[in-house]
């Protein structure tokens, strides 16, 4: 009997109606399994596209419509956009292309270590305006060594939101706790 691979799961949760959140005919939108922040969306071609490796030119009205579903996902969160990162990671874990829709607050028990962080707040996250404007250039987009996406990974620690350096993991963690607390704050009063 075959066994699902891990890395398969995005391409099984995708057909799974009760997973959907916003559909169209190029994509879907899907809350990430193991948010990695207080909103983390997962945007979906139906095509079967591994990674921003595979996409070309032709590709153009599919980056639109998956951004255009990232920004309804948004729309259900009460933020605005500018408190969102859109991008895809340079080295996925999961087959599937996948467009990462997440609050800037990286808040989550399910953001564990370094390596979670530095995957979203380095250049590791490839920014979806430059993924497009690459591709309008060039054509594709160019796979970067491994080397330099492991340097990435082990890239010093500080917090996205001020100029705080963290000793280490924990203090970051804790340090994201008292951003998230204060931004309430500021709402409820």
């Amino acid at each position: 009997m075959a066994t699902q691979a891990w890395s398969d799961g995005l391409i099984h949760a995708i057909s799974n109606v009760k997973k959907q959140l916003f559909v169209s005919d190029l994509a879907v939108v899907i809350k990430d399994k193991y948010p990695k922040a207080l909103h983390h969306f997962l945007v979906l071609p139906w095509k079967d596209i591994d990674s921003v490796y595979d996409l070309s030119s032709d590709d153009d009205g599919l980056l639109q419509n998956m951004y255009e579903l990232g920004l309804k996902a948004v729309g259900t969160t009460g933020l605005t956009v500018d408190r969102f990162d859109f991008g895809y990671h340079m080295k996925p874990s999961m087959r599937r292309l996948h467009l990462h829709v997440i609050s800037k607050d990286y808040y989550s028990p399910c953001l564990s270590h370094r390596y979670h962080w530095n995957a979203f707040n380095t250049e590791f996250l490839l920014k979806h305006e430059n993924v497009v404007e690459k591709l309008h250039g060039a054509g594709h987009i160019h796979r970067p060594s491994l080397h330099y996406i492991m340097k990435l990974l082990e890239t010093p620690l500080q917090c996205n939101q001020c100029m705080y350096n963290p000793n280490n993991f924990s203090d970051l963690k804790l340090h994201l706790k008292q951003h998230v607390e204060s931004d309430i704050e500021s709402t409820t009063s």
